[in-house]
């Protein structure tokens, strides 16, 4: 979705940004105006920028999933979607991509953690610190669904290839994740224009879980 911009190396790891992260940026921040007024523009704006930089290190966090086991990462990509990394080489067995797969996840989680405590120590903590906190914990919790593309889809397929072909695995998560997508779209319809973002989630799930499932399923779906 759109042209790609490389940022150069971040820690050693080649970073690029599509363009179409500007729009979940304006999209965020549209929002923010629509539910505070003007008073709400920077405080969006702020957070736009640092919960991009969250994904970054979501990604970042498969990338030293990666290390742990000698996978190098070739580069980070961030979307309007969220992003992704690209290892040079793939995770062996079901132990390394369940800890490769958890890493990205538990980056969100960690940095949650760290401004809940912030905010509970910290007097006049601000909307953007307790939102930032809310949006990671959400981001980590959500990314550990158990249906394909999502991380904890990736880590269901690797715990069931432990008791069932590889191939079967990825299909049953593959239908988890249809099913993910489905209610997403319930809960956006239910939210009216507000859920817009929700929907558009949704079938982009089930548009990559369709594919996984057609992949593991000898083309039938």
């Amino acid at each position: 979705m759109g042209g790609a911009i490389d940022l150069g190396k971040i820690l050693g790891v080649n970073v690029r940004i599509e363009m179409t992260v500007l729009l979940l940026a304006a999209f965020i921040i549209v929002d923010g105006f629509g539910a505070r007024g003007t008073s709400g523009l920077l405080d969006s704006a702020t957070f736009a920028v640092l919960f991009i930089f969250c994904i970054y290190l979501h990604e970042m966090g498969h990338a030293f999933g990666g290390w742990l086991f000698g996978i190098r990462t070739l580069d980070v990509t961030l979307t309007f979607f969220g992003g992704y990394a690209r290892l040079v080489g793939v995770p062996r067995g079901s132990f390394q991509n369940v800890v490769v797969s958890f890493a990205g996840p538990a980056a969100n989680l960690l940095i949650a953690g760290v401004l809940y405590w912030y905010s509970a120590n910290v007097d006049g903590t601000s909307y953007v610190v307790s939102r930032l906190a809310f949006a990671n914990l959400f981001l980590g919790i959500f990314n550990l669904l158990p249906g394909y593309p999502l991380d904890g889809g990736h880590i269901a397929a690797a715990i069931l290839s432990n008791f069932m072909p590889p191939g079967r695995a990825r299909l049953v998560t593959g239908y988890i994740g249809v099913g993910i997508g489905i209610l997403l779209i319930g809960l956006g319809l239910q939210s009216g224009l507000g859920g817009t973002f929700t929907m558009l989630v949704g079938f982009m799930l089930i548009l990559a879980a369709s594919q996984e499932i057609q992949t593991n399923s000898g083309g039938r779906f």
